[in-house]
């Protein structure tokens, strides 16, 4: 994703590069925002029977955002303030802009967004993985999922439900038909997602036969299937990605929950109340949430930023992200 930031003007400008950018767009887009760029409106001349699909310049203040993660898709829902060329009867009207890969956007900021949050955005994108599309198998069952920066989506699970062959002199005869059968899904997904790497997950032995059928990196690990994709998650290969999900901010929470709960905000009230007081050095907020109450959030992360606080934004899916929302959607660890 290209950014580029104009300060003093309150102007971020974003071009993202693939279907992933587009949720670190959707965290830098809120409603009341000024977002420019060209899109497609029909549009029908006074006289004209019939409208026209013209490509235009606009600019709309956003009311509403509808975003869906693996689907790949952002929506800018506002009413248009600015018109290019000389288009009547367009201002005032509504639009939808569909943001997408390859076209770049401005977004103008109000006065009251704290501009310290695009550097947390830019930081969060910058380290994101690449996409993955995860092979976990053994002998019975081969679980297939995509992993990005976004979080794990499950695609399938495929049971080898083949009897061994009469005839079959060793096990990787026998799971051939099965390796086959996965390998041939496994094509179709590589083909679909384009991913950046193709990692096979699962028991030593199985991992090493299926190798043999489908190419990709090699993870032995002790289990296959949908319990190896968990266990993938779990293991060593997400440390650095963890820690952009907010585990780590988490865990630093929960400890001192427990050890020093005089040090911990839980809840926006009592994170706005310490932040007030310049207490906050780390504040973990939950993406959903922080774009539901974006006002509210825009204060207490104003007050964060000004005493040199750090931020971490955690997406609501994963464990990290759902048990920060039931804690209320952020928590704060305190200075003092």
């Amino acid at each position: 994703m290209r950014l580029s930031v104009d300060r003093r003007r309150r102007l971020i400008d974003v071009l993202p590069e693939r279907a992933e950018d587009l949720y670190f767009v959707y965290l830098l887009v809120d409603r009341g925002d000024v977002v420019r760029g060209w899109t497609v409106r029909e549009y029908k001349p006074e006289g004209a029977k019939e409208g026209e699909r013209i490509k235009v310049y606009l600019a709309v203040r956003v009311e509403a955002l509808e975003y869906h993660k693996f689907r790949g898709s952002l929506r800018v829902r506002g009413t248009v303030v600015e018109v290019g060329g000389d288009l009547e009867g367009v201002k005032g009207r509504r639009h939808t802009f569909d943001v997408l890969p390859g076209r770049e956007i401005e977004i103008a900021k109000p006065e009251s967004y704290p501009m310290e949050l695009v550097d947390e955005v830019a930081k969060l994108a910058s380290v994101a993985l690449p996409r993955i599309l995860l092979v976990s198998i053994d002998g019975d069952e081969a679980a297939v999922a995509h992993i990005t920066a976004l979080g794990v989506e499950l695609l399938g699970v495929l049971e080898n439900r083949r009897p061994k062959e009469a005839g079959s002199d060793s096990e990787e005869e026998a799971l051939g038909p099965f390796f086959r059968e996965v390998a041939k899904a496994v094509d179709q997904y590589r083909v679909r997602l384009r991913p950046d790497r193709v990692v096979l997950a699962g028991p030593q032995l199985y991992v090493e036969m299926a190798a043999r059928y489908i190419k990709g990196d090699l993870a032995p690990q002790s289990s296959g299937g949908l319990a190896g994709v968990y266990e993938f998650q779990r293991g060593g290969h997400f440390e650095a990605y963890r820690e952009i999900l907010g585990s780590e901010a988490l865990g630093e929470v929960l400890r001192l929950a427990s050890e020093r709960p005089e040090l911990v905000a839980v809840g926006l009230d009592a994170v706005r109340e310490a932040a007030a007081q310049g207490r906050v050095r780390m504040f973990a907020v939950v993406d959903e949430a922080l774009k539901e109450r974006a006002e509210e959030y825009a204060e207490v992360l104003r007050l964060v930023f000004s005493a040199r606080g750090a931020v971490r934004i955690v997406p609501a899916e994963g464990e990290a992200g759902q048990m920060l929302t039931a804690m209320g959607g952020c928590a704060a660890v305190l200075r003092y």
